[in-house]
């Protein structure tokens, strides 16, 4: 069942893009420099759960040519480490609308108690009203790997499948300052299975040509689709955005 959906998502997302293709006026890839940028976070957990604790550090590096975006991070605390790696291809559909594919690694461990490896792969879309609105979809496959250090010796690997979808709002207001909201079945550096979502709402501000200011809050809840709905995690994140 979960490969015979594997084939008819690419089916589908094949033979809408060659559908759309022909009569669309399309730029692959737009050259020069890209637009790049290296933030620095601090989460602060308000509601606290095993996987958030204490306040932790990320340090994140992106890169984007439009079309084409890559992005790296790192996120540590008390006993935990993440490193996530995005990449997203997405062609440009007369001058408003993109539509491609993207892939996502993390790394997970848990001191002295487990490793997770996360690999994720996405139909991706985005539609852009004006220097105002952007709208960014994204829906595919997550694989995880698990490795629990305790019976490693006789189970070296646990494998779980499910899914990822994602959605983002975002209005850029008065060329100083953005407004948004997303949902996610995963965070940047939190990957669990899909039943239970991140819900965002965040804020920046442009305190200058190459220095973005940020404020988000997240609400993440546990068994949302199949029992009593609970709110396990709330997370303040202030970040700090240079431009380079």
């Amino acid at each position: 069942m979960q490969h015979r959906a594997v084939r008819l998502f690419l089916a589908i997302l094949i033979f809408s893009l060659f559908s759309f293709s022909l009569s669309a006026d399309i730029n692959l890839f737009t050259g020069g420099a890209p637009a790049s940028s290296i933030q620095w976070a601090v989460d602060f957990p308000i509601i606290r759960d095993l996987r958030n604790p204490a306040p932790a550090e990320e340090l994140i590096l992106a890169v984007d040519y439009g079309e084409l975006r890559a992005g790296s991070g790192i996120k540590y605390q008390c006993n935990q480490f993440d490193f996530t790696n995005h990449i997203s291809y997405m062609p440009t559909f007369n001058h408003s609308f993109q539509a491609g594919f993207g892939g996502t690694w993390h790394f997970y461990r848990y001191l002295k108690e487990f490793t997770e490896n996360d690999l994720i792969v996405t139909a991706r879309f985005r539609w852009m009203r004006g220097p105002v609105f952007s709208f960014e979809n994204a829906a595919g496959f997550l694989f995880k790997f698990t490795t629990i250090d305790v019976i490693r010796e006789y189970k070296p690997l646990i494998y779980n499948f499910s899914y990822h979808f994602s959605l983002l709002c975002n209005w850029h207001l008065f060329n100083k300052t953005d407004l948004w909201c997303a949902l996610n079945l995963q965070d940047y550096f939190d990957y669990p299975l899909a039943i239970s979502p991140f819900f965002k709402l965040g804020f920046n501000f442009y305190a200058a040509p190459d220095i973005v200011l940020g404020l988000d809050y997240s609400l993440k809840f546990v068994d949302m689709f199949f029992s009593a709905i609970y709110l396990n995690e709330t997370v303040l994140r202030f970040s700090f955005k240079v431009l380079i």
